[in-house]
């Protein structure tokens, strides 16, 4: 089996450990890294606090609508004059009174506005699972890359040194000068530094994916998977479209013009009068036991209508009016930076699939440079450049095909997050 099918046609298991405390790391899958993700991630708790504080304020506001009660008892003394005397009487009284808004155009249109927050509470949750999931496959993919590219690192030590094995036993036995044995040693440490380098790129995926589970960055975890290639074949048109239909911020941008129309209602309704019922029953006696007691009873509508504000109400209208423009335009320019985001999107997919399919053939043809260098050097047909050129080359293929196989996912991910799709594991 070729070095291509063994690391990119099979499925590529990522048990490969670099420490030994990582052999008790719990391993986990990405459909729980999204479960566990979404239960444990601040940004997430966040939005669902955001969302239980509209709802409870639409609820409390929903209440104002409802009869009010309210109970007053009080103490009053009074200097009564009588026959050239003064004598203080103290009368005591207790209030039951009932009040019921009956035509309230700002009061129902802040209940409407209540609703309208609550409703964008909502949508923005979902779009923070929408973004949380794709950094969770963003961050997955690049973990698995690294996981290759450590392997890959190691297997290229092991084809340095054994060159060094093979240039040694050639400088023994005079064939070769110390140049090329000691060109062979440098380009050892040379690859020591690299597979130092790529367990650093490693440890640092796993603190990004730690860092997405809000849990200690140096947590041990064993992410299992494989980097596989999918198939890619929708239109541009039929993803904006999906995009102008699904994409919660045009959602959001939506109620922000039904807000602004709330709040230019509640501007006009000063132009209106404001109606209420209030009933009471009062209790007047002059004994704290109320044995003497004279009990009153009313019932009032109450009209308040406020007029006169010197032009106050008119301007206050041409500003909800112009409020509600703006959030109108922002509308129509949110479509269009929409559509342009799907565009762009689109166009890296299939950059990044032109890319993908130009590194397998590199990789091919840089598998068998290799193996025909190999051959020429045992022959002495070759110099030891030729061998450590032909084994530079090979590695730099093999890492741009990782590369490019980790951008191509990402980058149909990328659209994925811009259409707006619904989340699939």
């Amino acid at each position: 089996m070729t070095l291509l099918n063994k690391r990119f046609i099979t499925a590529v298991s990522f048990m490969c450990l670099i420490t030994p405390n990582e052999v008790m790391a719990e391993s986990i899958t990405f459909a729980q890294l999204v479960e566990k993700s979404f239960e444990q991630n601040l940004g997430i708790k966040i939005k669902q606090q955001q969302k239980i504080v509209e709802l409870e304020t639409e609820s409390a506001t929903f209440r104002k609508l409802f009869p009010s009660f309210r109970i007053t008892s009080s103490r009053n003394e009074v200097l009564h004059n009588s026959n050239d005397a003064e004598r203080e009487i103290s009368f005591y009284s207790t209030n039951f009174e009932l009040s019921q808004p009956l035509y309230q155009p700002a009061l129902l249109a802040n209940w409407r506005k209540s609703s309208l927050n609550k409703l964008h509470a909502n949508w923005d949750h979902k779009g923070q699972i929408q973004s949380l999931f794709f950094q969770l496959k963003e961050a997955w993919f690049t973990f698995l890359t690294n996981q290759i590219l450590y392997a890959e690192s190691q297997e290229a030590l092991i084809r340095l040194e054994q060159h060094k094995k093979n240039a040694e036993a050639f400088y023994k036995s005079g064939k070769i000068w110390r140049n090329d044995l000691l060109q062979a040693s440098v380009r050892v440490s040379r690859g020591e530094q690299d597979v130092f380098a790529a367990a650093n790129r490693l440890a640092l995926s796993k603190a990004t994916i730690n860092l997405l589970l809000n849990q200690p960055i140096d947590d041990e975890i064993n992410p299992v998977g494989s980097l596989q290639k999918v198939e890619f074949a929708k239109t541009l048109s039929q993803l904006q479209t999906k995009a102008i239909n699904n994409r919660f911020e045009l959602k959001q941008n939506k109620i922000a013009i039904e807000l602004a129309q709330e709040d230019a209602v509640i501007v006009r309704s000063k132009y209106k009068p404001s109606v209420d019922l209030t009933l009471s029953s009062g209790i007047r006696a002059s004994d704290a036991d109320y044995s003497d007691s004279i009990t009153e009873n009313s019932i009032a509508i109450n009209l308040s209508w406020n007029y006169g504000q010197w032009g106050q109400t008119a301007r206050e209208i041409d500003a909800a009016d112009a409020r509600l423009t703006v959030k109108q335009l922002e509308l129509a320019q949110q479509k269009s930076l929409i559509e342009f985001e799907v565009k762009s999107a689109f166009l890296s997919v299939k950059e990044s699939e032109y890319s993908l399919k130009v590194s397998v053939e590199a990789l091919k043809q840089a598998e068998e440079n290799y193996r025909v260098s190999q051959i020429r050097y045992q022959e002495q047909l070759g110099s030891a450049s030729d061998v450590l050129d032909a084994q530079d080359l090979l590695t730099q293929t093999v890492t741009n095909r990782i590369v490019s196989l980790n951008a191509y996912l990402t980058s149909i991910a990328k659209l994925s997050l811009v259409v707006g799709d619904s989340i699939k594991l």
